[in-house]
């Protein structure tokens, strides 16, 4: 199935997730992620502010807080690039085209000084860790020499054993997928 096609069935599908099997499947993917050792170790975390359809990032954000992490957060810069700011709750942020939320002033983070990416989108694979975003390639572009941990948080029904998109040479393979139904992590 080609890109586009894909991502429109799995909008679509997630789109009629149940309120209470989302929160369920949040639970479960905070219990995991907070019991992994990347999120242990890591300082500075850099995530999305999540949208009705994706995992919640609000409660991972205010552990993060709690735990004296620094919170960095997406902004999209010209040429289909992006940088990450760091995230408060007095940060100042603005709706964008795409209809995200994004910083409005601060300083970008030096991508070196982050030591874990948790990486949105709409499909995974278990086999190789592929990723199937929301079509922009911002984070292909952004983690192509990204050395820290790429790790992604997935509902049950974003979880594939196999791709079933077309997998580019650009695009960036996760090194880890924590899925919401299993009781272990799919490590490469």
């Amino acid at each position: 199935m080609e890109k586009r096609a894909f991502r429109k069935q799995q909008l679509q599908r997630l789109s009629q997730l149940s309120d209470s099997a989302r929160q369920q499947q949040n639970l479960a993917l905070q219990r995991q992620l907070f019991a992994h050792s990347a999120w242990q170790a890591a300082q500075v975390v850099a995530i999305t502010l999540s949208g009705d359809i994706e995992v919640a990032t609000q409660p991972l954000i205010e552990r993060a807080w709690a735990e004296g992490k620094t919170v960095v957060i997406p902004k999209t810069l010209p040429h289909r690039q992006m940088a990450f700011y760091p995230y408060t709750s007095t940060t100042k942020l603005a709706r964008t085209s795409f209809g995200l939320l994004e910083p409005v002033d601060g300083q970008p983070i030096a991508k070196s000084a982050i030591d874990l990416i948790l990486v949105p989108g709409l499909g995974y694979s278990r086999d190789r860790h592929a990723r199937i975003g929301f079509g922009g390639g911002y984070y292909d572009r952004y983690l192509a020499d990204y050395a820290g941990t790429k790790l992604t948080l997935a509902y049950n029904e974003m979880a594939f054993e196999h791709a079933e998109w077309p997998v580019d040479d650009y695009d960036i393979l996760l090194d880890e997928l924590l899925v919401a139904g299993d009781g272990q992590n799919d490590k490469n």
